[in-house]
């Protein structure tokens, strides 16, 4: 009798502890599904929170410094070629407006959500440049793209245009088509901006060694910020009729460049030299507005840095600097010119 009753009994207890562990798996289960969502391919450009890297996907925040902008949304469609092709998650987050304190902030972030690698461009590297220390103590590498903080900082490597190369470039190209002789504005994003810095004063240091009548008239900056270059251009252009050359170093700056020579009824007296290869850009090349532009080559900036992060993730040596090239683009190849 008591054999029977304490059999009954295990049963009983048995019965009771499955119940209990079914209750306890069942109220985990939900917990269970970010995890899941965090190995799920979803598209890269969408700037949306993401889960935390799993074993099997390394998981990399592209921050971009200007979200919306037709050559970093190149670089956007080549990092997230490269996440499709060698198998990362990526999310993609930044500011619409060129701000030091939005990009620290979106940075700041993308360190806070401790990613496998971070890439970035740090065009005002005194701005941020204490997140790179912060991002090393944390274990997560940085790799620059267009803007180089330098190997100092820490960043794994670099990948963009020589801008020393690119200056000097710049000086060739406007002695040559000016006959060596012009007067010249240059406008950048803002004066402190790093890679068009390094640009500009390769572009003079060349002038003043090769070009002595190739003269800087005035520099000036719009926040890459395309109705201010236009303001700025009437009133610079207004103020120092001598000007008879542009050259610019942010890419909103070539068509306001054109759009004010045509308002101040110079069209075609000016010789505009702008910088990469957006659409407008290439459509005032075509219809004789501006002489020519200098393309960088975003798309391998963004696709080097997704395929080169993941070289690094696996142990694999990267190098320090890697030159994504330009070309000269005029109305001699606007239709035809390719990056190598």
């Amino acid at each position: 009798m008591y054999r029977k009753k304490g059999l009954l009994l295990s049963i009983a207890l048995v019965m009771v502890m499955s119940l209990l562990f079914a209750g306890c798996t069942a109220a985990s289960a939900p917990a269970a599904a970010p995890a899941a969502e965090a190995t799920d391919s979803e598209a890269a450009a969408e700037a949306t929170d993401a889960p935390a890297a799993s074993a099997e996907m390394p998981y990399i925040i592209w921050v971009n410094p200007l979200v919306g902008s037709s050559v970093f949304t190149s670089a956007d469609n080549g990092i997230t070629a490269a996440s499709e092709e060698f198998g990362f998650k990526l999310k993609i987050i930044g500011p619409s407006v060129l701000d030091d304190t939005q990009m620290f902030e979106a940075v700041q972030s993308a360190i806070v959500e401790k990613p496998d690698l971070i890439v970035t461009t740090p065009y005002n590297f005194t701005a941020i440049g204490t997140l790179y220390a912060q991002a090393k103590e944390a274990g997560i590498p940085i790799i620059d793209i267009s803007s180089d903080s330098g190997a100092d900082s820490g960043r794994v490597c670099f990948i963009g245009t020589d801008n020393a190369a690119y200056g000097a470039l710049a000086a060739d190209y406007i002695n040559q088509v000016k006959g060596g002789k012009a007067n010249v504005l240059t406008m950048m994003a803002n004066l402190d901006t790093s890679n068009q810095l390094q640009q500009r004063e390769a572009f003079e240091a060349k002038c003043a060694s090769d070009y002595p009548d190739v003269k800087t008239v005035l520099v000036d900056a719009d926040n890459a910020d395309s109705v201010v270059s236009l303001e700025k251009f009437k009133d610079d252009l207004k103020a120092h009729p001598e000007i008879d050359t542009i050259l610019c170093l942010e890419g909103f700056a070539g068509p306001s460049a054109a759009l004010a020579c045509e308002e101040l009824g110079i069209k075609g007296k000016v010789t505009i030299l702008a910088i990469d290869d957006t659409a407008d850009t290439l459509q005032k090349i075509r219809d004789g507005e501006i002489w020519g532009t200098m393309g960088q080559n975003f798309y391998k900036m963004g696709y080097m840095a997704g395929q080169l992060a993941m070289d690094y993730l696996s142990g694999k040596t990267v190098d320090s600097v890697y030159d994504s090239g330009t070309v000269l683009i005029t109305a001699d190849n606007v239709d035809t010119y390719t990056y190598e």
